[in-house]
């Protein structure tokens, strides 16, 4: 593989869509999406909008009555709170993916405050990620993101440091490269 090979960054075929990831590549070196992966829950030609899957905060949800951790959705702060989980009968949420809703109710809180589900998978998110019309289509025309494809295990299962790599290797051997570049380009 030459040094064009390496950083040349080869399109999934996937089409942008509710319910897909954003992976950004390593050479978006941003400061705030460098090696994140977003959850795509609004995507549309007015914009988009998705959920940072892989950063975390030291917030707590206490004061509703639940102890989970807040993931950071984004850098647009917003004073709602926005749940992803795989509850398919709450009635204030959305259906992304056939195992995958976002938004929730009193009657979701309730189930996870006294863990009556053991097969209820949810997370939590302070702030979201959100693009204007045809920004996020400049930004992959830029080759700042690749777009995979969201599985369970990814979303509910893998720790929040590992997301990015997971989802890297998930797209097969023509992005494993990427693995091998430093997190920040200027540690060369």
């Amino acid at each position: 593989m030459d040094i064009g090979d390496l950083l040349s960054v080869k399109p999934t075929g996937l089409q942008l869509q509710d319910g897909k990831i954003l992976i950004s590549t390593p050479f978006y070196n941003d400061a705030f999406f460098n090696r994140s992966v977003v959850l795509l829950t609004d995507h549309s030609k007015e914009g988009s909008a998705g959920l940072v899957l892989n950063k975390t905060t030291s917030v707590n949800l206490k004061n509703i009555r639940i102890d989970a951790q807040v993931h950071l959705g984004g850098p647009v702060p917003s004073e709602q709170l926005f749940a992803i989980h795989n509850f398919s009968n709450c009635k204030k949420s959305q259906k992304l993916l056939p195992w995958l809703y976002i938004g929730y109710d009193n009657l979701l809180l309730s189930l996870i405050e006294h863990k009556a589900i053991a097969t209820l998978r949810y997370k939590f998110f302070a702030g979201y990620s959100g693009w204007s019309t045809g920004q996020l289509d400049s930004e992959m025309e830029r080759n700042m993101w690749v777009i995979g494809n969201a599985t369970p295990e990814l979303v509910f299962d893998t720790p929040s440091e590992n997301i990015w790599e997971v989802a890297v290797h998930a797209l097969g051997s023509g992005y494993r490269h990427w693995l091998q570049i430093p997190p920040e380009l200027s540690d060369n």
